[in-house]
């Protein structure tokens, strides 16, 4: 018959055991929940960059006359983008995703300063690029 501490030390070396492994598996689902949170972030920041750029091809006006202490967003509609006041609500997987840009002259009145931002719960996540006007013409 075994003792009552080696019993008492079996059950703490198992209960060890157990936490450890709880916590090996915790930190394994945060960090794919959080590359999953990045990943939607960088994946709307490319979205807004590329929508950015064709409207700078085609619509320059449309950008000259944007306020640089606004936030907006993006919408599609026709086969064309557009622009609105304040941010783009996307869900994914029932969690929320908020998604804007600012946007200010950058030396001169033909480059534009660009900041993307995704909110998520707690956390914000910004991408900044330099969009300059192009004249092209199909």
């Amino acid at each position: 018959m075994k003792s009552k501490g080696q019993f008492l030390v079996e059950i703490v070396l198992g209960l060890g055991l157990l936490v450890f492994i709880l916590g090996v598996v915790i930190v394994f689902l945060s960090s794919r929940y959080q590359n999953l949170n990045q990943s939607i972030a960088i994946s709307g920041f490319e979205n807004y960059r590329n929508a950015l750029i064709s409207i700078s091809q085609t619509n320059w006006d449309l950008l000259a006359n944007l306020s640089s202490s606004q936030s907006y967003y993006l919408y599609s509609t026709s086969g064309s983008w557009q622009i609105a006041t304040g941010e783009e609500k996307k869900i994914v997987n029932n969690e929320i995703y908020r998604f804007s840009f600012t946007i200010g002259n950058y030396q001169t009145d033909t480059l534009k300063f660009v900041t993307t931002t995704v909110k998520y719960s707690d956390l914000v996540f910004e991408d900044y690029f330099l969009l300059p006007k192009l004249n092209v013409s199909y």
